[in-house]
């Protein structure tokens, strides 16, 4: 028939492109890390080539000098100094050593400010040891829609004693900037969902989630027996 070379040309290139996209977005990430990593690592890489290369033949000096080879090698440095600070952090002279270093960040106002704050964010967002549901729906940006957002601490009203809830709003696809939302706690529905999930789900635009939202729904707020209408016998 004609035109069907070309149609087939056509479904061909799609079903090409949608197969890579998802691949394509891998690779977009890791190099993103590679990079960083490659950057904090790049001085100590380009010093200790500096340091070897006048020691060895022409050829070899070349290929230490060469961009990959210090591209490679700066990652890989950088991966080790993460490695050591985390298995220091976990033993006790590390914690003694990380405590050390906050209480001298405390002398430094507003490097201390960032600093705790980020601190804070990431620990509310690890994973914790009890079941604590932290992924919640709030009725955002008006009662007539819902955004998928993180439920990071509760506090309490001084003047009413009403419970409220900090609930971090992501945007979509980058979960990296959002909003802070003070809830009333009784608005605020819990989601069964995995923070892996909600994450995906943000960043895909939601295009990737589960098939089913499960609510757990709040409990309705109780009525003063005062406030109950009269029924007649």
């Amino acid at each position: 028939m004609p035109g069907e070379p070309s149609l087939n040309i056509q479904q061909n290139l799609i079903a090409g492109i949608l197969t890579l996209l998802p691949l394509a977005a891998v690779w977009f990430v890791l190099k993103l890390i590679l990079d960083a990593l490659s950057y904090i690592g790049s001085p100590w890489a380009t010093w200790v080539t500096g340091q070897v290369t006048p020691l060895l033949p022409d050829p070899l000096a070349n290929v230490l000098m060469s961009p990959l080879f210090l591209y490679v090698v700066a990652t890989a440095f950088a991966l080790f100094v993460i490695y050591l600070v985390g298995s220091l952090a976990t033993r006790v002279i590390g914690q003694q050593l990380l405590t050390t270093f906050e209480l001298l960040l405390e002398r430094v106002p507003f490097v201390h400010m960032i600093y705790s704050s980020t601190k804070k964010v990431i620990t509310a967002l690890q994973p914790k040891s009890e079941n604590v549901q932290r992924v919640v729906l709030i009725d955002f940006p008006h009662a007539d829609m819902r955004a998928i957002g993180f439920a990071m601490r509760t506090f309490t009203e001084a003047t009413t004693g009403r419970e409220l809830t900090a609930v971090f709003v992501p945007t979509a696809p980058n979960p990296t900037s959002g909003y802070l939302e003070i809830v009333p706690s009784d608005k605020v529905i819990p989601l069964d969902m995995t923070a892996d999930q909600a994450m995906a789900m943000i960043v895909s635009g939601g295009v990737v989630g589960p098939d089913k939202l499960t609510f757990i729904h709040r409990t309705p707020p109780t009525v003063p027996a005062a406030d109950l209408p009269m029924t007649g016998t």
